[in-house]
Formats: C-alpha cells, structure tokens, sequence
C-alpha cells in the first residue's frame, strides 16, 4: 500500500528536565530529571509508575478502546470501530511489528463521560494497556486526569476537546480531530465565502453533549473575534422545535453544532415547517451517510468540512489508497461511509505511530509512543490530497485544514468543493 508518510524521527527520551502541573500526579520541578522527554514536554518522573512508561513492550500492543456501544450514538461509533477494526486487522494479518500484534479491548461507556472514567481506571489497573482512545470529548475530558498521571498515551481519540490540547497540562493526551476552534474557523469561512458581501442572519443549533457545547464555544469565540453576530443559540435536542425556533429568528445561514446520528433530522424538520436557510452547514463529525439517505431531499446541499476521501469521488477506482481502503473493508457495509473511513485512518495513525516508536533508540515504549505522536507529519492514505495530520512537541494541530463537502441526495455522499483551507 501507497501510505505517503512524512515522519518526522522520533527523539529518544533523554535528560532534559520537564515542569509538568497535574493534579492527578505529585509533580515538581526538576533540572536534571533523567526521566524526561527529549523535547521536554514530560517527565516520565512524574508518572505513578515510571518504570512501567519506559519498559520495553514486548508482547501484543494492548489498546484501551472505550466507546459507546449503548446509548445515544451507538450507531455511528459501531460504524466508526469497524473501519477501526478492520485496519488493525489488515496490519496483524500482514505480521504486526515484526510478529507483535495490535489487540483492541472495546468496553462501553454509553456516551456517559463517568463511565468512561471508570473504563479507563479498569483498562489501566487490569488490562495493563499500553494505548488508550475513546469517542467524544466529554469522554476524553474524563480521562484524561488518571490517563496522564499513569502516563499510558491516549492516541487519536475521536474528539476535539481543546482543554485537552494544552501540552504543559495533558502530554499523553493526542487527539485525532482538529482542535475545535480550528474547525470552526473553517466553518465561519465557509459561511462568509458562501454569503459574500450580503448581510445574513445565523443562527446556531447546538447538541446538548459535552460535544456540542464544546464546538458550540469555540465558535462563538471565533465568529466574535471575527465581529460576525449570532442573531439566535437553540438547542437541538427536539428537531422540531429548533426548526420552529430558527424559523421564528428568521435565520439566513444555520450552523448545526451536531453529532453524528444526530445531525441530519435536523434538516428534515427544517423542511417540515418550511424554513429553507440559504446556507446549513455541520460539524466534520456529521458525515454519517446513513443518516443523510434516510432524509432524502430534505438534505440537499447540506456542507461539512471534509478531510477525507471516499470511494465515490470520481477517480476514486484508479486511486491504490482508497482500492487498499477498499480491500481492507470488503464485505463492510457503511464502507464507503465518511465515518468507517475515520475509524480506518484513526487505527491507520496509530499503526504509523507505533512503527515510528519501535525505530527510536529505545524501542517500543509508552514514552517512545508518546514521543512519536508529539512529532509527527504524516499523511494518511485515505486523507485528501493537500491536508496531512501533523503534531509537534509544542503544538499539537492536528489535521491541517478541511474542504467543503456538499451533500447530494442523488448520489448519496457527499461531493467535494472547491479547494482545501488550511487551519494551522
């Protein structure tokens, strides 16, 4: 497979000291802490059990998963952990790392961030994980204190909490999804790009999850700083009455703070009470292709910002990544859904990480892992051309930048336009 990778070498651990301040942790400063990060963004000191963050991983790489597979959105996190799945398979069935396999140990959260703090006390004291990840940001929000203070990585969770995107504070915490604020400057572009010099009304639809409300504040901060009002805030758990009450606003353009599962009814009630926005756009998160079929019409012309490809895009048959994709996910089917191919480039990230760790001078480590994926450039196969995820030891980006995505009721996905804008 063709994978386009633009690693960056992973530095050794070495001496150079780190100031680290974690509740969950006893921390202090050091000047010559042997145990710290080469880069100096952690000292491996600082962890509960320090020995156990620079031994050496000899057998199955254990990854920690929690994930709602009850509850609210268990639906499209099942379709994401197939996509996950199967790239994890692929890898194992090609050998692993030299033999060594990737196991995946799911357990379930409900979407209940309490639980998934409980999930990751268990992975931790008795799985004995080397990796963990989740889905949400209220999830990763919940784990994150005991995961830095046992220093076990959590490695491209489905989330954008931006609280957990300052390194000083949570240095085993990498996410996958762009820092919120981020997305959201894509979103406010692709608005005043789509709205031009007319003035407009928007109006803002915000799931009532730890989620939403995340994405809801980071563009509230965004579309503030750039002096553009939001005439209305609703939100977005009864469909119905947020269509009525953005009708009553009189909005012009709808951001849909959304989940995925949740996303598309939405546009359906807007239609049933006769609200026709000039422009409704939604989170990456809601490109889940079930949900949009099953709105029929009523969807059309919706927008995402995407970074994905999708084995729909015209000259996607002659492309050796998406007919790897493909081959890899035979037989599964929301494979050709946005949110199968996310969990395949989460699980393809990982995979990235944990061969760029192994080739470090200490080998195949917590500390090394997290030493990959705090330097790291790489470009996933299944990533639209021009975006790469990209994270260094003082800032974590992410994915570099989104392009719009229009979705078409007649050929059911949706259609790429115009270019990429960068977010960095």
């Amino acid at each position: 497979m063709t994978t386009n990778r633009r690693f960056r070498r992973a530095l050794p651990a070495g001496i150079v000291a780190a100031v680290l301040t974690l509740s969950a942790c006893s921390q202090g400063s050091t000047d010559d802490d042997s145990g710290s990060s080469a880069d100096g963004f952690y000292s491996v000191d600082d962890c509960i059990d320090p020995a156990a963050a620079t031994e050496e991983i000899t057998g199955d790489i254990k990854v920690g998963y929690s994930v709602p597979l009850s509850g609210p959105v268990a639906g499209p996190a099942a379709i994401s952990t197939v996509g996950y799945d199967a790239r994890i398979k692929a890898y194992n069935d090609a050998g692993g790392l030299d033999g060594q396999k990737i196991e995946v140990i799911y357990k379930d959260d409900a979407f209940a961030p309490d639980k998934a703090k409980a999930n990751t006390v268990d992975f931790i004291q008795n799985d004995q994980v080397h990796v963990l990840s989740t889905f949400g940001g209220g999830q990763v929000a919940a784990m994150a204190d005991d995961q830095n203070a046992n220093c076990v990585p959590m490695l491209y969770p489905s989330a954008s909490n931006p609280d957990t995107y300052v390194i000083d504070d949570y240095p085993w915490t990498v996410q996958f999804l762009a820092e919120s604020s981020r997305e959201a400057e894509f979103v406010l572009q692709a608005i005043q790009s789509k709205m031009g010099d007319k003035d407009f009304t928007l109006g803002l639809a915000v799931n009532q999850t730890a989620s939403g409300e995340i994405n809801a504040e980071s563009f509230n901060e965004v579309a503030e700083a750039a002096g553009v009002d939001i005439a209305v805030e609703v939100p977005a758990t009864d469909p119905t009455v947020a269509a009525t009450q953005l009708k009553e606003a009189g909005v012009d353009v709808v951001y849909h703070v959304g989940l995925t599962g949740t996303c598309a009814p939405l546009n359906n009630a807007m239609a049933r009470v006769g609200l026709e926005p000039e422009f409704v756009i939604l989170p990456a998160n809601c490109a889940n292709k079930a949900e949009w079929t099953a709105v029929g019409e009523a969807g059309e012309g919706a927008v995402v910002p995407l970074f994905l490809r999708n084995p729909n895009d015209p000259g996607a048959d002659s492309d050796p990544a998406v007919q790897e994709y493909m081959k890899q996910t035979e037989g599964i089917a929301s494979q050709a859904d946005a949110v199968t191919a996310a969990g395949w480039a989460m699980a393809d990230m990982l995979i990235a990480t944990i061969e760029q760790a192994a080739d470090s001078e200490d080998g195949l480590t917590r500390a090394s892992l997290i030493e990959a994926a705090r330097n790291l450039d790489y470009s996933s196969p299944m990533f639209l051309e021009g975006i790469s995820w990209i994270s260094t030891p003082e800032k974590l980006t992410g994915l570099s930048g989104f392009e719009s995505g229009v979705w078409s009721a007649e050929t059911l996905a949706f259609v790429p336009s115009g270019e990429v804008i960068q977010v960095d």
